[in-house]
Formats: C-alpha cells, structure tokens, sequence
C-alpha cells in the first residue's frame, strides 16, 4: 500500500468541475501545457457553468487535468490517445473511448514510472516486467503495451482504500508569488478503477496512462473524511476582516498555506509532488499530516472560514490517519538503500522477498537478510541468487563497526548516496548522535533528509518501532534533546541564507525553536538554552561576537565575511606601487558628450577624472552612483589607456547581458561571467549553480586589472569565491562597479552594498574614503534636462531625494508630466490588458489597428536583414512585471504581446513548444542558462548568457535557431521541449521579470506594477525604474498613491537582511528591521526611520527637546504638493517647517533647492519665521550647535 499525489491546476470555484468563477484572471492554471495549448478558451465560456452542461470538446481544458476533483455528480470524459492520429501507427487503431467519471473522483498519471529514463532501476525492481520499448520516434515515454501494462497495475495495485490522497498545485497559485508546490487539500481513496483499456478495431489495444480513483472528501465538513484549505474562502473576505483579527490577509494565508516550507522545504516532498501522480512514502506523509493539523488550528483559531465544528472533525480525521500511517511504516525504512550502499543490488527486491518469507512490518529484516545469505530462507528462481554467495562475502567482510552503521542508518529514511557516505566517515559518531546525520545533509544541501527525518528513527515508539525501538545513548527521549536542538538550528541557518541572512540573532533563533516546541509537544524551551549549551553548540556554529554574544553564524560564513573583511580593507587602504601616471581629466574631457560651457557637464567631468584617478591609484577601489551618473562612461574612459590595456584587463559581471554590455567598452580585452570565470579556476558547481572551492581550484594571474560590474548582484559566497580564485599579489587593482540600491543578490549577504557603505561612513579614515567614488552628477540629462524618470527614482534609492524631488508625484497626479516619463492606471486584472494596449499605441504613436506593425517596427522583426545585422533593436521595447504567474505577471504578458505582434495569427504549424509555450517565428526571446553553444554557419562556439535577448529566425525540424543581441549573422539551434518540468533553454521575452531585467538596459520600458503582492520592496522598483536609457511608461494599479509607501525605510528588502562583514546588522526579533548606518537609519522616536544621518541627528534632539513633529507630512497649498522634513503644529493651527539641506555643492540639487524655497515663499512662508533650515557641513556632517539653535527657536513658537 502507498500512499499518493495528484496535481491539480489553480481553480478558483473550488474544482468543482465548473469553469472558474473569474476565467481571465486565473492565470495560474497556465502552467500546465495541456491547458495553455487547449483550443477551448474558457473566457468566452458562461463563468461558473457545470462541465456536464457541456460536450466534452468545449470544455475547458483542466477538465482533463483533474481540475474539477470535487464534482458532485459524474460526467462523461473522452479519451482520444495521443499518438492516434498517425496512421502508420498502431495507435490509429484505437477509438476515442468514453469514460464515465464518478462524483468525487479524480484521475492519475504515474509519469516518473512511465519515462524511458525510469527503465533501469524499475526493471532492477521487477524484473518481472516485460522489457520496455522506445518509441520510433522522439518520445520520451515507454512505447510498447506490455511494458505499459506491467507498470501500470503494478502502479495501480498500491493504491488501496488504506492509502490517502494529497491533491496539490505544483506551479502557479495565487497564495505565493514563488508558487512551488502548495497542497490544496487531502482525503482517503475509497475505490481504485483500476488500468482501463482503449476501445479499439484490431486485436489488440493499450492502456489508458490515467487510473481513476474516488475520493472521500466532500464539501460538508462533519460528513467528509478529509478536506479542502478555505483558500478561496479567505482570498474573497476583505482585508479589515483580517485586522480585526490583527494580522493581514498575507499572515493569516501564510499561517493556514500547505506549501513547502511547512515540511522543512523537504527536498523529499517536493519530489513526490511533481510527477503528475506519484506515491509519498509513509515518513513524508507523516510529515504532511502534522502540518496540515497545524494547518486546521490556524483555520480554527481564525474562525472566517467554516464551521468550528467541522473543522474539528478533520483534526479528528487527520489524528486517525496519522494513527494509521505510524502503523505502516517500518522501523528499518532504509534497508533496501543501505544494501544499495554496500555494493548489493536488487535491494528493494530482497526487502520485498523477505517480507513474503516472514519478515513482518515491524520486524529487523537485518537478521532474515543473514539467514537469505546463509540459505536459511530460500527465495526460488530469484534473478539474485547466483549474486547470494559474492553478497555474503561482502557481508562479512565487515567490520562489526561498519555493520552496525549500517543497520543505524538504515532506521532512518535516507538514499543510498548519504548511507554510503557515512559507512566511510567513521570518525563520525553516529552511534552516539545521530542528528549528525541531517546537520551533514543541511551543510551538503541535501534537502531530503531533515531533523525530522532523524526523529523518526531516533524517537521510541512502538506504534512506528514495534519491538525495535531505538535505546540510548542513540535514542532520543526528549524533543529538547540538545543534539536535535543543534540540527534544527544548522538547518536553519542554512534555510536563512535563501533569504539574504548571514547569521540570526539568539533571540530570534530561540524563538523559532520555542515556536517548533509549541507545535511538536506543547513543551516550553527553557530560556538562554543557546548561551547556557554554548559548548556543545559551537561545534557546528560560531557566536558572535565571541564575547556576550548576541547572533550565531555558521562557521564557513564567518570565516567568508572575516576574510573578506580583512582583504578589502587593506586593500582598500593601500596603493598601487606605481600608478600609470595618466592624465586622467584630459582623457575625461575627451569623451564625446563633455560639454565645457554646461556647469553639470563640468562638474561631471570632474567626478569622472576623480574616479579614474581612484581607478588607478587604489589596489581596491569601488566607482559607484545611480542610473544615469556616467559609470559606463568612466569604465570606457579607464579601457581607453594603453598603460592600463598593456598591463591586462579582465572584465567579470555576473549575469550574460552585463557581460556583454562590459565586452563592448573596450576591443580585445576579455569578459565573462562570474561563473564562467569560477569554472574556468574548478571553482564552480554547476549542479548547484553555486561557487565551491576545493584543494584542486587554480589561482587567477594573468591580467593584473580586475574590474567586476553589477557588484550588487554577487553573494557573499561568490564574492568570497571571486577574491580567493585571484593571485592578489599579481594582481594590481581590483576595481568593483555597481549600484548599492538595486535588488539584493539572490542569496546570502549585501557584500557590496555593505563595503560601498564601510568605506563611506563617517568615521572611515581617510585612505578608506578615497577607495570609493559615488558619482552624484546625472549625465544622462545634461542635454535634454531634468529627468522625471531619475527622479522618482531617486525616491526609492537609499538616498534622501533632492530637495524640490517631491514635486514628482504632484505632477503625476495632476498628469503635468512632460518629460521621459508616462503613467497609466488600471483598476484590475480584466482592464489590464486594454490600458496596456492603449498605453503602448500612444506611446509608439499609431492607432489600435496599427499596432502589429508598429510594435514589430520599434523591436525591430519588420526587417529581418536589418535585425540580423544589428538585433539590439530588439531592446528598444522592453515590458517588465514583478511575477511570472498572476494575470500580471510575465507570462500572461507575453501571451498579449505575442498576440498583438501578430506572430502566432494563421501560421499553425510553424511554432515549437518549449516549456508551456509557443514560440513562433519572429518571436522575441531570453536565454535562461548560461552555456557555450556551436553557431551556425561559422560553427564557432559563443558563450549564452542567462538574459541574453534574441529572436527566433527559423524553425525547422524541431529546432529552434535564435539569433541574439551582440551576436550577429549567427543562430543558435533549440531543440522543443514541452511540458513544464522541462528546464527550458529559451522563453518569450516580450515580457520579462524585473529581477531578470537587472544587469541590462532598454530604450523605452513600461512597467507594471501591482498594489498587491509580497515581492514588492523599495530596491524593486528602483531597479525597474532605473532598466530604461529614454523612456518608462508605469502601469500602476489604482492610484499613485500606495507606490509613495515604498520610498520609506522600511520597505527596503536589502536593509532587513542579517549580515555582519562590516558593521554588526542583526534583527533582534523576527519582525525587527536591523539597521546599519548608510542602509537605513534609525532613531529615537519609536518606529521612525529617516532617509540620512543627518536627520537622526535632528530626530534625536526633537526627541530630547520633546518636541511633536510630524516626518516628510504632505503639505497641500494653491494645488501643489511637497513633502517637508520635518513639520510642526502651532496651538493656534499654523505650521512651522524645517527643512534640511543635504548636498548644496552638487548644482542639481541647489537648484532643486531654490525652486522649493520659491514655492515655499509663494506660500506664505518665510526663512528664520516660519520656514527653518540646517545644512550638511564639507565633511558631510551636521554641526550640533545649528540643530539646538533652531530647535530653541521652534519651541518659542509651540
């Protein structure tokens, strides 16, 4: 008996087998390519209609993708197969066959047992089976109906009525913008159908891939045997129903999702949630169980969704099953594995055998195994008996040690790869601790074993154990065990560094263990168990700091940002031994756009020789700014030296695009990827597209310059990987270029952002200050002039905007841009497609007739021969979304862009799949793998970067062949993939991600953005904003108003994270926000964050002072908006601002300034009166005496 998994697709009514409530808005279900390759389109059908209403042909294609497992009556379902339609098949026999569908019934495809691939190790199990045959053509799938048969009732026989059924979405929902892998509900199977067969006109037919089975869940609660998540329930109920209970609608789904974080992100379960149909061994399905409870206490403790009572009885359900599931699982669950691991095959075939010959369920099949050795069971006709005598020798060849391992590890549920490692690794005391186990695992990346892996096996229980139950010192008795306390807290420390933290705090870390006590067994953690155990615990982790320690870090991290720490700041502080001596402003004021007579382009100027001169002086050096501050030009400016060209230059980015981007500053000079670049040093682990350094990786000594871009893109990890691959004493500069405000990097730290921040501080010596340039000087606008687009930017950086910056949401609102700029608003997902139409033909300036042509125009696919030559015109349009799922997100918007483009309309065959989509000729797409591929004609290899631009020139035979951006005359070819568990090479790229867009650039982009959705941060939008070199056209749901909620502090994501290379930053508690000076800055006032140091200054003496004040308050006077820094109330009604002025040598900003002071005076307001200012000193600090003097002269007014 196993118990199973069904995929299921997103549906918005329940799956009960109608058409969803809102069609066009469930996007989610696209995921699945028999749904997004249907004819029928579900939006020109009745919303809510029942299926049986309808003929098998107009229903909506999730009918056949389980997406109405819930119906209450039964319906008819035909089934055509698939490869029928060739006659010179033998398929062509078969007849479309109907099949009536039972009420609460639901259908599975064992796809992972029906691959070609699976063949091997199924045939090493059962070698009972008939021989599997491929098909004569490309299919990945078996081909004959012998072996199909074999592996279908053998699949079918181990669903029982015992067995229990989770239905999941594996890609796509509208709970979690990642959307991998959400359970959606569970019940008992209670009748398996069985393998039907196809109707046919010949003598013989096949099998139907799907087994149709019943389920026992039903909608009433008190009569269900199982349950559906009110997910649907708790997305329709308004927000302030959820604040009533205090917590958000996001907290309130987080608490009751079924997703796998709920698991431990068990490598494990995702597996068995992924293949169509598939079995869930008993251990996961424990697992599952005791979230879900969890799951139903959150439900019951809310009270919004069904009746209490009801949702007690499923408590009740789940306890009986979890009963249930303990009595199936055997106490040696590994035993096949461990056989496996020592070299023995047909392991789970002995296991199986030995059951037959009176090994029980809870007996130690360890002793029947020696008696099969010793012929004192014999197994007839077994395919491994003549192996029986080479396995007895290897057996005994033993050490009682390793044999005792063995049979250790094989209580626990583990692969034969982990078992084989620790027969080997007999220093590791196992015996003793077996929680090493999962601690290895974590540190390995091995996500299918956890803690709760060990306890399993490690915890007595005769329910599970029978007679076999584990004694000390192995066992565990207690879930405050310090030796399981130490893994879960390794583990996570690893699961952490996904979100961007480098180590957790005490507190916060004991609070997650004291929330997983509360959830286990209602046992209390006793308080400081991390400091009172710290010997025992810092075997595996560091304190820090190492004296009154408040966080812990694992040691590798540790280690990492020391050694950073350490190699940055001295180099950082030291010189070059001999600088080129060039001359640096003439090479500057040789660039094409310095303009002598422009103050800005002077200024500009200036701070570019600065740079170069830091450049070239510096052995660390970091050039920074915002879009448009001339880091390119700089860049190109230092390539142009010969002395620097004839000492060597390597160029590194982490993502394709910026590679090719740096590739084109500067001929014969070398670029690559930051993992093209590890890979070439045995520094890279492609299988985990991670860095990994090992006593075999090579030093880096050929170019003596280093200039790496898109420095905020890299981890911690990689940045440590990337310093210790070079010889640093053959390498003469290290120069790191970037943005600290984008998006953080996918993984473990901020290193850049938190170096760009060391290096600037206020009391950073002066050899540290002069290793960083921040360009301040917009380049980008000299000629044409102030930017709206740079400036709303700058409200998302991590810098205080210029002073009259807030005038940019008063001329949004009051539509008076004039500039680089558009916004356009949409109310919901079914107007969203319409305003993008009308945005785009506005801003290409055709009519809605004209747009196909237009918008092939603008990227350049109406002239082929042009694009060929030159395929950047495919970055003059770019869209960007923050998702890929919602009817939002990038795949919904590739589907109208491809759509309008007109490249999918009358040409039916000439399209591939890849993935879930069509791509057609003339289609625009993105390289998602970095990989070096032959071209075509020249049959020179080129290295494919991840977010390298291209179009489809041709399809032929299966193949696509792409040309892309940087490569002309060249293609690339693609074979199609389809299905959405292919890891596809290529996708549409009308429409891309925000986070993929980061490292490139695009003439004109329009961005949609919508109010909702946990991806949001401040570094988001800005990156968004900051991808366009002319133009961007916002989308923005409903109002303007919500995007201002992001400018502030606390929506940075790239300030929360925990790390520790310069300046201590730890949150306290979970929901705290650390803080480091120069990421964001906190101060006195409870909950108040400021945008400058300056301001904490300010906001420190009000708090002393007790002065009320109010921060950046809107002011509205005469039909204009600005936002002050400070404002305060007088009794009488009046207010007093003050404002404080930040960079007044920068000629932007003065004059920023001025406009502001204007408005300010046309208001009624007047300096030293009503309107009070303080100003940045040179040294960029504040002067304490200015901060009370005007502090004294508000309070005479209050």
């Amino acid at each position: 008996m196993k118990h199973i998994s069904v995929r299921v697709p997103w549906h918005d009514n329940g799956w009960n087998s109608h058409v969803c409530a809102n069609p066009r808005c469930n996007t989610f279900c696209k995921q699945l390519p028999n749904i997004v390759n249907s004819k029928v389109d579900c939006e020109q059908l009745s919303c809510g209609i029942d299926w049986s209403k309808l003929t098998t042909k107009e229903r909506p294609a999730c009918a056949g993708e389980n997406g109405g497992f819930m119906n209450y009556k039964a319906y008819e379902r035909e089934f055509i197969h698939i490869y029928a339609w060739n006659s010179d098949n033998p398929h062509s026999k078969l007849l479309p066959t109907k099949v009536m569908i039972p009420a609460y019934s639901a259908l599975g495809i064992p796809f992972r047992y029906l691959n070609m691939d699976a063949q091997k190790d199924l045939s090493k199990e059962h070698p009972e089976f008939r021989p599997a045959e491929s098909a004569p053509f490309g299919s990945a799938w078996v081909y004959n109906p012998e072996r199909l048969y074999d592996v279908l009732k053998w699949f079918s026989s181990e669903i029982t009525e015992e067995s229990i059924c989770v239905f999941y979405c594996k890609k796509g929902n509208p709970i979690d913008d990642e959307g991998l892998r959400m359970i959606v509900g569970m019940g008992d199977i209670v009748k398996n159908c069985g393998v039907q067969d196809y109707e046919t006109t010949a003598d013989y037919t096949y099998p139907l891939w799907e087994i149709m089975f019943s389920h026992s869940i039903r909608p009433d609660l008190k009569e269900s045997r199982g349950f559906i998540l009110p997910y649907k329930e708790y997305l329709e109920l308004d927000e302030n129903i959820f604040q009533g209970k205090g917590l958000s609608k996001i907290q309130a789904l987080d608490e009751i999702k079924l997703s796998l974080d709920k698991f431990d992100s068990s490598g494990k379960i995702f597996d068995e949630l992924s293949y169509g149909c598939d079995f869930i061994s008993n251990h996961s399905m424990l697992l599952i169980l005791e979230a879900a409870r969890r799951s139903l206490e959150a439900v019951i403790r809310h009270g919004l969704a069904g009746s209490i009572e009801g949702w007690q009885c499923q408590l009740r359900w789940i306890d009986a099953r979890i009963e249930h599931v303990k009595k199936q699982i055997t106490p040696f669950p590994s035993f096949a594995s461990a056989l496996k691991a020592l070299g023995i095959d047909y392991g789970n075939l002995i296991e199986s055998d030995l059951r037959k010959k009176g090994c029980g369920p809870k007996d130690n099949p360890w002793g029947h195994f020696e008696k099969l050795l010793n012929k004192e069971i014999k197994v007839d006709s077994a395919v491994y008996n003549s192996s029986l005598p080479t396995y007895r020798i290897s057996w005994e060849g033993q050490t009682s040690n390793v044999r005792e391992r063995l049979i250790t590890l094989s209580r626990f549920e583990l692969e034969s790869d982990v078992i084989e490692h620790f027969i080997d690794d007999v220093e590791s005391d196992i015996l003793s601790n077996p929680y090493l186990i999962s601690e290895w695992c974590a540190r390995n990346f091995i996500e299918k074993v956890s803690t709760r892996t060990i306890d399993l096996g490690a915890f007595p229980d005769p329910t599970i154990q029978g007679d076999n139950v584990p004694v000390p010192p192995f066992a565990a008795e207690s879930i405050l065990d310090t030796r399981r306390l130490r893994s879960l807290v390794v583990e996570r420390l690893y699961s952490v560094l996904t979100d961007g933290d480098t180590l957790v705090s005490i507190k916060e870390m004991e609070d997650y263990l004291r929330d997983i006590m509360t959830e286990e067994d209602k046992a209390r953690l006793p308080k400081n168990i991390l400091l009172t155990h710290r010997q025992f615990f810092e075997v595996s982790f560091d304190y820090v700091p190492d004296e009154n320690p408040t966080a812990i870090q694992l040691k590798e991290y540790y280690q990492m940002e020391e050694f950073l720490r350490k190699v940055l700041r001295e180099r950082a502080k030291r010189d070059v031994k001999k600088p080129t001596g060039e001359d640096w402003l003439s090479l500057a004021m040789s660039d094409k756009n310095y303009d002598p007579t422009n103050e800005r382009s002077q200024q500009a100027t200036e701070q570019q020789a600065k740079a170069l001169e830091m450049m070239d002086k510096k052995r660390l050096s970091v050039l920074t700014g915002g879009a448009g501050t001339g880091k390119t030009t700089v860049v190109r400016s230092f390539l142009c030296s010969d002395k620097i060209k004839a000492e060597g230059v390597l160029l590194l980015a982490p993502t394709g695009k910026a590679r090719v981007r740096l590739s084109n500053m500067a001929e014969n000079v070398s670029s690559k990827t930051v993992a093209q670049f590890l890979a070439s040093l045995g520094a890279f682990d492609f299988e985990n597209m991670k860095p990994r350094l090992t006593e075999d990786s090579r030093k880096y000594s050929r170019a003596k310059n280093i200039i790496i871009d898109e420095c905020s893109m890299l981890t911690t990890d990689t940045f440590h990987a990337l310093i210790m691959s070079l010889d640093l004493k053959f390498i003469n500069r290290i120069i790191l270029i970037g943005d600290p405000y984008q998006l953080p990097p996918i993984g473990p730290g901020r290193a850049f952002s938190d170096l760009c921040h060391y290096l600037n501080c206020d009391d950073a010596d002066a050899n540290l200050k002069s290793a960083i340039t921040y360009l301040r000087t917009v380049v980008r606008t000299i000629a044409s002039g102030d930017s709206d687009v740079l400036t709303l930017a700058s409200w998302f950086s991590g810098n205080k905007p210029e002073k009259f910056a807030d005038e940019i949401f008063w001329k949004i609102e009051s539509k008076n841009l004039k500039g680089d700029l558009s916004v356009y608003y949409w109310n919901d997902e079914k107007d969203l497609p319409q305003i993008l139409r009308d945005a785009i033909c506005k801003e290409l300036a055709c009519s809605d007739v004209e747009l196909p042509e237009s918008l092939k125009q603008k990227i350049g696919i109406d002239d082929l021969k042009s694009l060929e030559s030159d395929p950047a015109a495919l970055e003059n349009l770019q869209i960007l979304a923050p998702v890929i799922n919602p009817a939002w997100g990038t795949y919904q918007l590739n589907s109208y862009l491809q759509s309008w483009v007109g490249n999918n309309i009358n040409r039916k065959g000439d399209y591939q799949e890849i993935g879930t989509q069509k791509i057609y000729k003339n289609d625009k797409v993105i390289q998602l793998q970095n990989i070096l591929r032959e071209s075509y004609p020249s049959k020179e290899k080129y290295p494919l970067s991840n977010g390298q631009i291209g179009f489809v020139k041709s399809i032929n035979k299966g193949h696509i062949n792409v040309m892309y951006v940087g490569i002309p005359h060249e293609t690339f070819g693609f074979r199609g993939d389809k299905g959405e568990d292919q890891d596809a090479a290529i996708e549409l790229a009308y429409a891309i991600t925000i986070h993929k867009s980061q490292g490139s650039d695009f003439d004109t982009v329009f961005v949609v953005l919508p109010k909702t959705g946990r991806i949001l941060s401040r570094e988001l939008i800005y990156t968004a904003l900051t991808r366009a070199k002319k133009r961007v056209v916002l989308l923005v749901q409903d109002s303007i108003g919500w995007l201002r909620e992001f400018t502030k502090p606390q929506a940075s994501v790239l300030a929360r994270r925990n790390t520790n290379l310069f300046d201590y930053s730890v949150r306290a508690e979970r929901l705290n926000i650390p803080y480091v000076e120069g990421l964001i800055h906190g101060t006195a006032k409870k909950g108040l964050f400021v945008r400058s140091k300056s301001e904490v200054v300010i906001v420190n003496q009000l708090v002393n002072a007790g002065v009320e004040f109010e921060y950046e308050q809107l002011l509205e006077e005469n039909g204009h908006r600005c936002i002050p820094d400070f404002s305060f109330e007088t009794p009488w009604g009046d207010r007093i601002i003050w404002e404080h002025l930040g960079m007044l040598v920068v000629p932007e900003y003065k004059a920023s300034w001025e406009r502001k002071l204007k408005f300010y005076e046309e208001i009624g307001y007047t300096l030293g009166e009503n309107l009070f200012t303080t100003c940045d000193h040179e040294n960029g600090a504040i002067m304490t005496e200015e901060v009370e003097d005007v502090i004294r002269k508000i309070k005479e007014q209050l």
